[in-house]
């Protein structure tokens, strides 16, 4: 247990913190499932708006902290390729 009170202050943040960040990635994590599925399916009006939503999710992840920019960019990237593919099936 810390003993200072700067300490203690540190602690509490860290697990809100820790808490946001659990969220924010449960939320990409769900977006991106969602995406996944609307592609397997073959539903791409459905899927371009999931993509919408999860670059929305990524873009803001990215710039508030809980993911690198690069990590969301290249997420991202990852997920239109997908798109690109399924629509030219």
């Amino acid at each position: 247990m810390p003993h200072s009170l700067s300490a203690r202050k540190r602690m509490r943040q860290n697990v809100q913190r820790r808490e946001r960040n659990r969220i924010i990635k449960s939320r990409i994590r769900t977006a991106r499932r969602a995406f996944l599925e609307a592609i397997h399916a073959g539903d791409l009006e459905t899927a371009g708006r999931q993509l919408h939503a999860t670059q929305r999710l990524l873009h803001r992840a990215a710039n508030n902290g809980p993911l690198h920019r690069n990590l969301a960019a290249r997420q991202i990237g990852r997920l239109q390729k997908q798109l690109v593919a399924a629509a030219s099936k």
